[in-house]
C-alpha cells in the first residue's frame, strides 16, 4: 500500500469520535498530520496559521461544527475540500448542508466512505485549482496583449470576408480612433466606413490585394492612402495581416500600421535621388557641350594654325636650301608640327569624334575599337546587327561614353588579352555589350569609395530608364551589358513624384 501525505483539520468535539476517525484514515494508508480544534477561536487560529489538504467537521451537538463551522471556512478564504462526519443520516440533513457548499457528508457509523470521499474531492479541489491559476494566467495575458495593442502606432483587427461578398469587422482595437479619426465601435457597426476612407487612386489595388489574398489563402500585405475624418487628412498605411477559413468566409487577423512619416520620408530619398540624377545628367550635358566646344576650338582653329605653320615653314625651308644647318631645321620645325597636328586631331578625337555625329554609333565604336587595339595590343573583336536604324544623339553619345569607360578600366585593371564587343537594336531597345577575358572583379573592387567608372556607367544608364548588367568572376574576366530604350524612360522629379503619388 502506498503511503500518502495527507493534511487534515479535524473539527470535533467527541474524543472518541476524532480517534476513529484518525484511525481509519492511517487504515486508509495516509501518512496524517493533523490538528484537532472545538471552538470557533480555535478553528479560526489553525486555518490562519496552518496548511490543510481538507477540513473533517463532526455535524453532531453538542460543541462547535455544523454549518457555522462551514461558514467561518468560507469566509476565510480557504479553498479546500470540507467533509461533513455525523451520526444523523436523515435526508433533510445531508441536503441542508450540501447547498450551504459542503463537499460530502460521511456517516460516522462506517466510514468507509472516508478515504474515497476524501481521493474524489482532493482532484476536484486540483481541478478547481488549476482552472483557477489557467483563467488569472489568461487575463493577464489578455491584460499585456491589450496593453501591447493599445500602444501600436496603428490598429489591430479582425476582418471577414462573408462567402456573399460582404465584409464585417468583429474585432476592432482602440487604436482605430487614433489612425482613421472613427470609433472603433462605429467601424464594427458600418463595415463600409475603410472602404470609404481607401484614397479614390489606391482602392482598386486594395480589393484586388484583398480579394488576391483570399483566394490563395496567402499573407496580405498592401500599402496605400486613407482620407482620416474630420478633415481628410492623408495618411499612408501599411495593412499586414494573414487569412484562414471560417463557417462564413475568409477571416483576416492582422495589424494596420500609420507609415506615414516613413513613406514621406522614402519618397523625400526618391525624390533627391531623381533630382541627382537629373544634376548627373546636367553635369554630363554641360561636358560634352564643353567638349563639342574644345574639340572644335581644336579642330577648326588650332588645326588651321598649324597647317599654316607647316606652310610657312616649308616655304622657308624651300628658301635656306643653300644652307644645309638652317635647312635642316627648318625640315626638324615641319616634322614638330606634324607630331602636333597629329595630337590635336586625337584630342579632337577624344573629346568628341567627328565621325559620331557624322556617320554615327556604330562607326564610332568600330573606330574607338580599332585606336584601343592600335594603342594596347589588345585584340578588340566588334560585332552589330546587320541593320541598326538611326539612334537618338544623346542615347549616341550615352553609349560611347560607357563604351570608352569600358575601355579605360579594362586598359588599368583587366590584364586582358582579348576584348569582344556587341551592338544590337532589338525590342525597341539599343544594347551594348563588352566582355573580356582578364582577372575579374572582386568584391573589394566593387566596394573602392571612388570607383566613379562602375558608378557613371549605371548613373547613365538608370537617366534613360535602361538596365545594367555587371557580371565578373576573379580570374574569369568581366562582362558588362547595358540596354538603353529608343524612346527614353527618365523622369523629371515632378515626374517621379507624381508617379509616386506623393500628396
Amino acid at each position: 500500500m502506498t503511503t500518502k501525505k495527507l493534511r487534515v483539520l479535524l473539527v470535533e468535539s467527541s474524543s472518541a469520535d476524532a480517534q476513529h476517525t484518525l484511525n481509519k484514515l492511517s487504515q486508509a494508508g495516509y501518512q496524517l498530520e493533523h490538528r484537532r480544534v472545538d471552538s470557533s477561536k480555535g478553528m479560526q487560529a489553525a486555518l490562519k496559521k496552518g496548511q490543510f489538504d481538507a477540513v473533517l467537521c463532526s455535524y453532531d451537538p453538542p460543541g462547535f461544527g455544523g454549518i457555522p463551522a462551514l461558514e467561518l471556512m468560507q469566509a476565510s478564504g480557504v479553498d479546500i475540500p470540507f467533509l461533513f462526519l455525523s451520526h444523523d443520516l436523515r435526508e433533510e440533513t445531508i441536503i441542508h448542508t450540501m447547498q450551504h457548499g459542503a463537499d460530502d457528508y460521511i456517516f460516522k457509523g462506517s466510514l468507509n466512505r472516508l478515504a474515497p470521499a476524501i481521493e474524489h474531492n482532493l482532484r476536484e479541489a486540483r481541478i478547481r485549482h488549476e482552472h483557477r491559476a489557467a483563467q488569472l494566467a489568461l487575463q493577464e495575458n489578455q491584460t499585456r496583449l491589450h496593453a501591447f495593442i493599445a500602444d501600436l502606432p496603428g490598429m489591430a483587427y479582425q476582418m471577414l470576408l462573408h462567402n456573399d461578398g460582404s465584409v464585417t469587422f468583429p474585432y476592432v482595437s482602440e487604436g482605430c480612433h487614433a489612425l482613421l479619426g472613427i470609433a472603433p465601435q462605429d467601424l464594427t457597426r458600418v463595415s463600409s466606413l475603410l472602404e470609404a476612407l481607401v484614397h479614390p487612386e489606391d482602392f482598386a489595388s486594395d480589393q484586388q490585394s484583398m480579394h488576391t489574398s483570399a483566394k490563395e489563402m496567402c499573407f496580405w500585405n498592401w500599402e496605400g492612402r486613407v482620407l482620416t475624418m474630420p478633415n481628410n487628412e492623408t495618411k499612408w498605411i501599411n495593412l499586414r495581416c494573414s487569412p484562414r477559413k471560417t463557417d462564413n468566409g475568409t477571416l483576416w487577423e492582422g495589424i494596420i500600421f500609420n507609415i506615414t512619416q516613413s513613406k514621406l520620408a522614402e519618397l523625400e530619398i526618391k525624390h533627391s535621388k531623381a533630382q541627382l540624377r537629373e544634376l548627373s545628367s546636367h553635369i554630363q550635358d554641360v561636358r560634352e557641350q564643353e567638349r563639342i566646344a574644345i574639340a572644335r576650338e581644336v579642330h577648326d582653329h588650332m588645326g588651321s594654325m598649324l597647317t599654316a605653320i607647316k606652310l610657312d615653314v616649308a616655304w622657308l625651308g624651300s628658301r635656306l636650301a643653300d644652307i644645309p644647318a638652317l635647312a635642316e631645321k627648318a625640315a626638324n620645325i615641319e616634322e614638330m608640327v606634324d607630331k602636333c597636328t597629329l595630337v590635336a586631331g586625337n584630342i579632337s578625337r577624344s573629346l568628341r569624334p567627328s565621325v559620331l555625329d557624322t556617320f554615327g554609333i556604330i562607326a564610332a565604336v568600330e573606330m574607338e575599337a580599332d585606336e584601343f587595339e592600335r594603342r594596347t595590343g589588345i585584340a578588340c573583336v566588334f560585332e552589330h546587327d546587320a541593320e541598326i536604324a538611326d539612334v537618338p544623339p544623346d542615347i549616341s553619345i550615352a553609349l560611347f561614353r560607357i563604351f570608352q569607360e569600358t575601355l579605360a578600366n579594362i586598359t588599368k585593371h583587366a590584364q586582358a588579352s582579348i576584348v569582344g564587343v556587341q551592338m544590337h537594336d532589338r525590342d525597341g531597345s539599343i544594347g551594348l555589350s563588352v566582355r573580356d577575358n582578364g582577372r575579374g572583379l572582386t568584391d573589394a573592387d566593387r566596394e573602392k569609395p571612388r570607383s566613379f567608372g562602375l558608378r557613371g556607367i549605371r548613373e547613365r544608364v538608370e537617366y534613360f530608364g535602361g538596365q545594367v548588367s555587371i557580371e565578373s568572376r576573379a580570374g574569369k574576366g568581366t562582362h558588362i551589358s547595358v540596354s538603353i530604350p529608343r524612346v527614353a524612360g527618365h523622369m523629371t522629379p515632378d515626374e517621379v513624384l507624381a508617379q509616386q503619388k506623393l500628396f
